[in-house]
Parts: C-alpha cells; sequence; structure tokens
C-alpha cells in the first residue's frame, strides 16, 4: 500500500516551467491548452518584455505565474490573451502592495466586471513571491493574484 500512495503523490506534483533568462533576454511563451495546471517560475529580469500567451479560453484552464527572480532592470512581464480570443476576455483584481511600504501604500489592478482589457502589465521592481494566477471558466479568463513592487501600480490591466 506504501507504494500506490507514494505513485499518487509523484503524480500529482504541480508541472512547472522556467520562463525567462535571468538578466538576458527572454524568449515569448505561447502557453498550448495541453499545458493547463502548470505553474510558471517568472526569472525575468532584463530591460525587455517578457511576453507570455494565454491559450484561447476554454473551461477549466488554469496557470499560476510565480516570481521567482526579482524584477529590477526596468524590464516588463504582460499575460496577453489569445487572438483567438475577444478583447474584455480579461478580467479579474491583482493586489498591489509596496515594498517595506504601509497600509496606504496598498492598491489594486482591476479589470472585475467589464471592459476591453487584452493583457495584463506587470511592471520593473517586482519582488519575488509576487504571483498571478488565471483560470477560464469557459468564457473569461480570471486574474488574481498579489504583486508586491517598490512603488503602487505596477500591475495594470491594458486595452
Amino acid at each position: 500500500m506504501a507504494k500506490v500512495a507514494r505513485a499518487a503523490r509523484v503524480a500529482s506534483k504541480q508541472r512547472a516551467e522556467t520562463l525567462g533568462n535571468g538578466t538576458g533576454s527572454p524568449t515569448a511563451k505561447e502557453i498550448t491548452a495541453a499545458e493547463t495546471g502548470e505553474l510558471y517560475l517568472i526569472n525575468h529580469n532584463n530591460a525587455s518584455e517578457l511576453a507570455i500567451t494565454l491559450p484561447p479560453v476554454a473551461e477549466g484552464n488554469y496557470f499560476r505565474f510565480q516570481f521567482v527572480t526579482q524584477l529590477s532592470a526596468n524590464g516588463t512581464v504582460t499575460i496577453n490573451k489569445n487572438a483567438a480570443d475577444a478583447a474584455g476576455t480579461i478580467k479579474g483584481t491583482v493586489l498591489c502592495v509596496v515594498y517595506a511600504g504601509s497600509s496606504a501604500d496598498t492598491t489594486f489592478a482591476t479589470n472585475k466586471d467589464a471592459g476591453s482589457a487584452t493583457k495584463l502589465t506587470i511592471e520593473d521592481d517586482a519582488h519575488v513571491g509576487s504571483y498571478v494566477e488565471v483560470y477560464s471558466d469557459g468564457t473569461n479568463y480570471h486574474f488574481s493574484g498579489v504583486i508586491i513592487a517598490d512603488a503602487r501600480d505596477h500591475a495594470v490591466f491594458n486595452a
């Protein structure tokens, strides 16, 4: 019985993939539908954009983007809708917390109900531990997460 339990535990580990190239220029990532459930470790600290494109909206799609390197070199990370999806299929709220700040230094990026958002942009100075989770209900992608940065408004939903 111990072997069965061990096999179940190993099989349940989340698949992880590292995006970014440390301090080098990153390669853009277009996620496929088969990659749902993956954990993406963001290792990006370069003065360029790390562009991530989601697969077409489909019920049950889920992705987590976790910062494992501080983004402090004037770069950005963008999570984009798929070209096949209509504008406004990205919704949600991401909490933005100022590193070493007070409660007055907390804000949020939101596209909670409607709008024309096509991407979430995370700007320079995002700290290790910041994350965004993305889930699809079959019609829209719903974003949530926490971005810890050196200033407010470092996560923005863009049209």
